[in-house]
């Protein structure tokens, strides 16, 4: 099968062009294809396939790295339509793309794709612990849930152990959810997260959204921007009175087979 590589700020992707539709992949499947020793390796993995919805040529069939669905991926998008853009299946400098958190309009400006998310939907407070610790966070929905916890100091986010999923109350997040953990206040903000299904990543452009929107209404902002600083570059959360707006670069750094 033929298979891509991109990422997105270090939040990396296996790309498997499916433009008949005939390659369902099962989860061992997608995790095999993912798995960094034994496979092509990726946070995740992004099949390509025409989309059903007349708004959108083409749908983001997103999955985690362990094969589990996910319903939003912020990096993902912007990785999938530079994939698009470098194979002649679409172009600038609007491109809608079919997602399982819905339509999602792209704008293709230079290196940087920006992508209108929609708004963020404000939860309740809610906490995480890890090793022993117990925050205060806020749960926040992008088409995906998270759970935003602010911390004191950079000391205290470098010092995280985010290998092993932090806890959290599964009343407020049944099916799970990704935790970013963030130093600083608006218009700048630090974030490392942990991702369900994955672990610990360079980046989530979901989780930057959902800390943007937080770290802007603890500064009294309904609307303005956020710098979004997270281990594997910058990305730029801006949010309106209607949506948000995530910004950053998209990169396609590999193409090949694999022997599936």
């Amino acid at each position: 099968m033929e298979f891509a590589k991109g990422h997105g700020t270090g939040n990396d992707f296996v790309i498997v062009p499916d433009l008949e539709d005939a390659l369902p992949l099962k989860d061992a499947q997608v995790a095999a294809l993912c798995d960094r020793r034994f496979g092509i390796g990726g946070d995740g993995l992004l099949r390509v396939v025409p989309s059903e919805d007349p708004a959108a040529a083409y749908f983001m069939d997103y999955r985690n790295a362990d094969g589990s669905i996910a319903e939003m991926c912020g990096n993902g998008v912007r990785v999938f339509v530079r994939y698009l853009l470098e194979q002649g299946l679409a172009e600038g400098p609007v491109v809608p793309l079919a997602t399982r958190g819905g339509i999602k309009t792209v704008h293709v400006e230079g290196d940087e794709l920006r992508v209108d998310m929609g708004p963020a939907e404000f939860g309740p407070a809610s906490q995480a612990s890890l090793d022993g610790f117990e925050w205060p966070g806020q749960a926040v929905s992008m088409g995906n849930p998270h759970l935003v916890v602010q911390l004191g100091d950079e000391t205290e986010l470098e010092h995280l152990e985010l290998f092993h999923q932090p806890r959290y109350d599964t009343t407020v997040f049944p099916e799970g959810v990704n935790v970013e953990f963030v130093t600083g206040s608006a218009p700048h903000v630090r974030m490392r997260v942990h991702e369900r299904g994955v672990g610990e990543t360079a980046s989530c452009g979901t989780g930057a959204c959902a800390v943007g929107a937080v770290a802007l209404r603890h500064a009294g902002q309904d609307t303005g921007t956020c710098r979004v600083d997270v281990p594997g570059g910058t990305l730029t959360v801006t949010v309106t009175d209607e949506t948000l707006f995530l910004a950053g670069p998209a990169v396609i750094v590999a193409e090949g087979t694999f022997r599936l």
